[in-house]
């Protein structure tokens, strides 16, 4: 295999995680979990420091195997019965007794929320500190959801990573840069298959949760209702089988999603509809594989681009791409009908902000299939909107870059107004 490909592989299976629950209110759980480790005993006091996104937008999610939602929660269930080791599946081990203790002690004043509001620059960024009768620990983590750079107990360093607050979000130098859309479609369509077979992992996983949404009723009924309209047409079900997963993960359903880019909304669109549309298009396990490869890595190089954590809705601006990509490579198209695919969907999705995480999000995840469906079957027929026009580019990887200078450098100010107004209306302030 030579080195390009390697590489390639080397990132997807780095990018194509399992993760229990959202992982916007999971990482709270993560670093608290790292933090009470760091001494050990029972949590008397929980400081968070966190990004003004992650304070703001993740307190309408469900947490899985509980009834609870929000920042305070997350972060006692981790501090209380969390298992640090298990990085995003970090609350595996809570039984219900630390539940009942973390709820509790969620409802006093002894975990304080501090966001960061003296920046524009969206990135992750989480520093808790736990209390304990044995000291004080803290953790720290930066840019990725379980990249811990510092941890320490009672004023000694156990993890002690150099890092710059604002430099680490910046993901420039990271590998996936190296690579146009056209090295992505060589990787996946010439690379044995047999170094895809990791992948099936992400069609079991998120189809269970998926299904587990329509057989349980699970939310408010979003899934259910598109499926009973879908008759039989394979967009229709695609959408609604990609809602379906999105629905049970926002409800806080104790199954694990498949995540891409520590996101597992994100590694749900990028894969639920591909996987959908195989079965219903009758294409082999091969043709779903390497499909799903090249989704998944254009999801992470439009993530990279915009952000990983980022104003746009990464599942609508990025997983979307994905999608219009691998939908071409299903429909038997080539590099030329994938460009054109990007461009197609582009235009539809650009700009669309996040708001945070919450139930609603099926619905927007299931419009970006949509579209990112319909501009493949475009660009199938041979249809293309124009190029270097508005936001597209002379090429797609052009349009692409465009996009995420303009997420990175261009809401700012939008995305600051936004969260101050979500963190006021959940908190009163």
């Amino acid at each position: 295999m030579n080195v390009k490909f390697e590489e390639l592989l080397d990132i997807l299976k780095e990018e194509v995680k399992p993760a229990l629950g959202c992982t916007g209110p999971t990482v709270f759980s993560y670093v608290a979990a790292e933090a009470r480790d760091a001494v050990g005993g029972t949590p008397k006091k929980i400081i968070i420091k966190a990004d003004k996104d992650k304070c703001a937008k993740e307190d309408d999610v469900g947490i899985p195997g509980t009834q609870y939602r929000g920042v305070k929660i997350a972060a006692a269930l981790g501090a209380f019965g969390g298992d640090h080791k298990a990085k995003l599946e970090v609350l595996n081990s809570v039984t219900p007794e630390d539940e009942k203790r973390a709820y509790d002690f969620s409802l006093s004043d002894n975990i304080i929320v501090e966001p960061d509001w003296s920046t524009n620059v969206v990135g992750v960024y989480i520093d808790i500190t736990v209390e304990t009768e044995n000291g004080i620990g803290r953790a720290v983590v930066v840019q990725k959801h379980t990249n811990l750079v510092y941890k320490e107990a009672n004023g000694k360093a156990i993890v002690n990573k150099s890092f710059d607050r604002l430099a680490s979000i910046n993901e420039t130098a990271d590998p996936i840069t190296n690579y146009l859309i056209s090295d992505l479609y060589e990787f996946v369509t010439q690379i044995p298959v047999e170094e895809l077979y990791f992948l099936r992992e992400s069609v079991e996983m998120n189809s269970e949760l998926a299904q587990a949404a329509l057989n349980d009723k699970t939310g408010i009924g979003l899934a259910s209702s598109m499926m009973k309209r879908e008759n039989g047409n394979f967009l229709g079900r695609a959408k609604a089988m990609t809602a379906a997963g999105s629905e049970a993960r926002m409800a806080g359903y104790n199954l694990p999603a498949m995540a891409c880019a520590t996101s597992g909304n994100v590694g749900i669109t990028a894969s639920l509809p591909l996987i959908s549309m195989a079965e219903d298009l009758g294409k082999t396990e091969e043709d779903l594989l390497r499909a799903l490869a090249l989704s998944f890595l254009m999801t992470v190089m439009c993530k990279n681009l915009i952000g990983r954590q980022s104003a746009m809705c990464a599942c609508m601006v990025g997983a979307s791409q994905g999608i219009a990509a691998g939908a071409v490579l299903l429909f038997g198209g080539g590099v030329k009908e994938i460009e054109m695919s990007i461009n197609n969907t582009i235009v539809n999705v650009f700009g669309v902000v996040c708001d945070g995480a919450r139930m609603a999000c099926a619905v927007k995840l299931s419009s970006a299939i949509g579209m990112a469906i319909e501009g493949a079957m475009l660009a199938m027929d041979g249809v293309a909107v124009p190029a270097d026009e508005g936001v597209c580019g002379k090429t797609a990887d052009d349009s692409l870059k465009f996009m995420g200078n303009f997420a990175r450098n261009g809401m700012g100010e939008t995305d600051m107004m936004l969260c101050k107004s979500l963190y006021a209306k959940h908190h009163g302030e």
